[in-house]
This record gives structure tokens, C-alpha cells and sequence, in this order.
């Protein structure tokens, strides 16, 4: 291994040894450390049964994690240590797991039943790498091949379709011919796999190194769990403003974006509603008024579907809803205040990448959003009021000269908070104080 394994991950392989059972590391550990990527967990199967690997355990706490599976957890010196029993498959009745399993003494059996190459690898302390399926040689020429029949592999467990998407983008692999035309023929059974699963592969997806790619290869795929997508689908975009046709803009804008999730998800979706604004002029020439709320609301639904969390759906639909809005020089400091810095900064990366993806007339105009993005940043250090938390008065300061908690409060605070932004007040205590309690003056006179 290029990389340290950790102690105790190698003392639960010597302690099965010592038990007279075989262990090895296998599947993303050994793949991850062969592409020279530090692996992030460890996975130990064994010839042992899961009585045997207890019993070599006998001082640890175990947790039967699956051990109908024949995997269990250990617990070592603090560290939660997956270790499974070699095994081979029963029939997927479900298209998604075994109905049951048949323990083993072969590591060969063990990894024959395993879904790409690259992933049936195993490591041994002493004798290194052990390769039966040409992993290390489709790692080298970056390539995505099944273990035997892709059908097989496909038909046994849908979710192997998007796993395949997944690591062709996070690896910026390509899918072997093969393997790519058995889940084409598959590809509505990924509809059985469940909406948590599906929403971590698309995740890791599109925060891989080439999503744009794997998508405009594989767009029938991604259509069966986002149908609301298909729509885009070689839909024209006739316009001087325009080269490319909708999927091809938001695949080039998708290209250009950098791995933030919620990013990249805006990217993708950011004209979603676009095909239901559609209008055309007598030319030919395509309008899309008011597609901005219409992408935000399907942007939504889509997100919202996919059980994503609540904070990352409302920051992508902020994202998709502001994508178009002017922002310039004038309206800046408004701007940053409305959304904060972190929002402002991810907005601008998503303008910046669909202003890229329009004619060259227009992409050219991204230097003007880089050039307002430093201005922001340079806004940021500087101190400027962008926040409530940054004007020089707050509720106690209020409250102390007569002020009551409650909705005028917290309205006299914008109202500052507004003057300070639009240039018309000065960020000084005195000054908003000031104007804070002749507001709060004629409050109380227009109750009488």
C-alpha cells in the first residue's frame, strides 16, 4: 500500500491470521491506494465464519452490523473495523441485494462476485496486491469494466448503473463499451433503486471530476431519475446570445463550475424550466421570459423529491431563482447583503459559468463577474456594513434609549441596515442613533 495502513486495521488482519483464517483488505481501499488516492476507510473480509472472527475478537466488542451478510463490526482501540466473511451470491430476487448469501473458503469466489475490476482487488500485509481481474491494468488505462457478464452484474443490483456514472465522473474514468451498453438496456431498472441511494451517487456525481461528461454520455440514464430533466433534451435556444442548444449550455455550464454540491446542482438545473417558458417569433428566434421562477419551483420539486436537506435546498433554489439578476457595481453592497458573502461568492461561480456558456460575444463579459467577485472579496476585508452584525448600533443600544423588543425593533434595525447600504447614512453610531429615535418618535405619534 502507497499509503500508511492505520494500526489497528492491521492488527485485526494479524489477529485473524494468528486465528489460523485468512484476511485481506479489499475493495475501495486497495483501489483508492493503487490510483494513489489515501483511502478514507478500510474493509476486511476473511475466510473466518462470524462466530470464528468473534472468537479472535473475544476481548472487543462486536456489533452484527450484517451479519446475515456475514459482516460484523469490531471495535479495536476505538476504531469501528468492518470485517465480512468471503462469501458468494444467491439469486437478487430485488435487482438490489442477494436474497441470501453462501459463505466461503476462496477469496477468488469472493471476488468474482464483485461489481467493476477495479474494485475486486485484495491486499495482504505479506503478500501484497492480489489481482485475479485485471483491476490494476483498467486503473492504469482509467477504465470501468465489469467483473465477467455486465449483465449479470447489472441485473444482480441496479444501483451498480449509477455506480458506474458515479466513478466515471469521480475518477474521470471511462465505462467500457460493454459494461455501457448492458446498463443502457438497464437503465429503467434504477427506478427500483431507493431515493437515499440514488441521491448519494448524483451527489458524488456531480462533485466528481467530470460530470458534464458523464452526463452528455449517459443523459437516458439520468432522465430515469430525474424525468423532469428530459425536457431540456436538444431543446433549441435560437438567439444571437445562444451557441449551444439548452443541454448543451447547462452541460458546458455544469463543466465549468468548481465541486461545491450546491453549485453544482444550480448549475444543472438553473434552466430547468426553460422548455415550459419557451415562446417563438416568427423567425424562429426562442424567448424564455420568465423562466427564472419556473426553473426555481421545478428546481424544488426535483430537490425536494430527492429528500436533499433543507439548507441545501433552499440555498440551490436561491442559486437557480438569482442566477439572471443584474448585479453590478451600483447595486453590489445590496447584493452582498442580501444573500451574505458565502451565497454571494457561490453565485457569482454559477453567473460566471452561464455567462461562459452563452455565444462568444457574451461569454466574454465573465471578466466583468470576476472582476465584481474581487470587488466583494475586497468589500468583505474591508469591513464594509454588509450585515446587520456590522452596523455600528444594535437592539440593546435601542432598547436602551427606549426602545421596546419586538417587530419595530427588528424593523428599525433594517431600516439602518438599508440606509447604511443604499449611501445615504454613514456606518456611525451617533448618526444611526439618531435617526433611530426620531423614527421611534414619530412611531409613537402615529399611534396617538
Amino acid at each position: 500500500m502507497r499509503f500508511p495502513v492505520p494500526g489497528p486495521i492491521l492488527e485485526a488482519i494479524n489477529r485473524l491470521n494468528d486465528g489460523g483464517h485468512e484476511a485481506y483488505l479489499v475493495g475501495g481501499c486497495v483501489r483508492d491506494d493503487y490510483l494513489g488516492i489515501r483511502p478514507n476507510d478500510y474493509d476486511i473480509c476473511t475466510s473466518a465464519y462470524p462466530e470464528q472472527t468473534k472468537a479472535c475478537f473475544s476481548n472487543e466488542k462486536t456489533i452484527d452490523t450484517g451479519i446475515r451478510h456475514g459482516t460484523l463490526t469490531v471495535l479495536l482501540d476505538g476504531n469501528s473495523i468492518e470485517i465480512t466473511t468471503f462469501r458468494t451470491d444467491g439469486p437478487y430476487l430485488d435487482r438490489r441485494r442477494p436474497d441470501h448469501v453462501f459463505f466461503t473458503l476462496s477469496l477468488a469466489e469472493d471476488l468474482e462476485r464483485r461489481d467493476f475490476t477495479m474494485n475486486a482487488m485484495a491486499w495482504h500485509p505479506s503478500s501484497g496486491i492480489v489481482d485475479l481481474f485485471g483491476g490494476r491494468e483498467d486503473c492504469d488505462n482509467k477504465l470501468i469494466r465489469c467483473v465477467g457478464s455486465p449483465a449479470k452484474r447489472f441485473n444482480e443490483d441496479a444501483l451498480r448503473i449509477l455506480r458506474a456514472l458515479r466513478f466515471a465522473s469521480v475518477l474521470d474514468f471511462a465505462i467500457e463499451s460493454y459494461a455501457l451498453a448492458a446498463m443502457d438496456e438497464r437503465k429503467s431498472s434504477v427506478k427500483r433503486v431507493s431515493i437515499e441511494r440514488i441521491t448519494t451517487e448524483l451527489n458524488l456525481l456531480l462533485t466528481g471530476l467530470n460530470p458534464a461528461g458523464v452526463i452528455r454520455q449517459c443523459p437516458r440514464i439520468l432522465f430515469e431519475v430525474l424525468p423532469l430533466l428530459e425536457p431540456m433534451y436538444h431543446c433549441p435556444q435560437r438567439s444571437v446570445f445562444h451557441c449551444y442548444d439548452l443541454w448543451e449550455h447547462t452541460l458546458h455550464a455544469l463543466k465549468d463550475t468548481p465541486p461545491d454540491l450546491s453549485v453544482r446542482w444550480a448549475a444543472l438545473l438553473h434552466d430547468v424550466g426553460k422548455p415550459d417558458a419557451i415562446t417563438y417569433d416568427a423567425d424562429g428566434t426562442t424567448h424564455f421570459r420568465g423562466h427564472q421562477a419556473i426553473s426555481t419551483r421545478i428546481a424544488g420539486k426535483i430537490l425536494t423529491e430527492l429528500k436533499q436537506p433543507t439548507a441545501v435546498i433552499k440555498e440551490i433554489t436561491q442559486l437557480v431563482k438569482y442566477h439572471d439578476e443584474r448585479i453590478g457595481p451600483d447595486n453590489l453592497q445590496q447584493w452582498l447583503c442580501k444573500l451574505g458573502q458565502p451565497l454571494f461568492g457561490k453565485l457569482m461561480l454559477l453567473q460566471r459559468a452561464d455567462m461562459g456558456s452563452h455565444a462568444p460575444h457574451v461569454a466574454v463579459k465573465v471578466k466583468d463577474i470576476d472582476a465584481l467577485a474581487e470587488r466583494a472579496q475586497e468589500m468583505a476585508r474591508s469591513g464594509a456594513c454588509l450585515s446587520l452584525s456590522d452596523l455600528a448600533v444594535d437592539g440593546r443600544l435601542l432598547v436602551e434609549h427606549g426602545f421596546s423588543s419586538g417587530p419595530f425593533l427588528g424593523e428599525t434595525l433594517q431600516y439602518l441596515l438599508q440606509r447604511v447600504i443604499s449611501g445615504f447614512e454613514k456606518n456611525d453610531r451617533e448618526a444611526l442613533l439618531s435617526l433611530a429615535v426620531k423614527r421611534l418618535s414619530e412611531h409613537r405619534q402615529g399611534r396617538h
